[in-house]
């Protein structure tokens, strides 16, 4: 059996500080994940979706957000956006997921389900600018 890929919280943290030196402190700007996940020593996160390792993409946004809060940072998650596709500029399913919102770019919601989150996202996006 193959050993599933894996990562540890200092890649996590370099991802995390790699957030915070190029986009928490420019005015909360976006990041695209392949920057953050090359800052975390992992292959871009496109080729983990196309080689069946989605599920790790999932798994390490998680520990992002996660690992943010038991660092009492902003959820800096909220920054990390794809650069292309019918989701350029915006988060992935996943981010709205762990937060417990419907996806409003992916998934059947209803007008107020798509309104909150993307409230939400806008208001992840603002603590990060502070």
């Amino acid at each position: 059996m193959a050993k599933s890929p894996s990562f540890d919280d200092t890649q996590v943290d370099a991802a995390i500080d790699f957030v915070i030196e190029v986009a928490a402190v420019d005015r909360g700007q976006t990041v695209s994940y392949s920057r953050v996940f090359e800052a975390a020593g992992m292959p871009p996160p496109q080729d983990l979706h196309f080689g069946g390792g989605g599920e790790l993409v999932t798994r390490f946004m998680k520990g992002f957000h996660d690992r943010c809060r038991s660092r009492e940072l902003p959820p800096l998650d909220a920054l990390v956006v794809h650069v292309t596709g019918t989701r350029e500029g915006r988060p992935g399913s996943g981010y709205f997921k762990m937060n417990g919102l419907k996806d409003p770019f992916g998934e059947r919601a209803s007008a107020e389900q798509v309104m909150t989150a993307w409230a939400h996202w806008e208001h992840e996006q603002q603590q990060c600018r502070e």
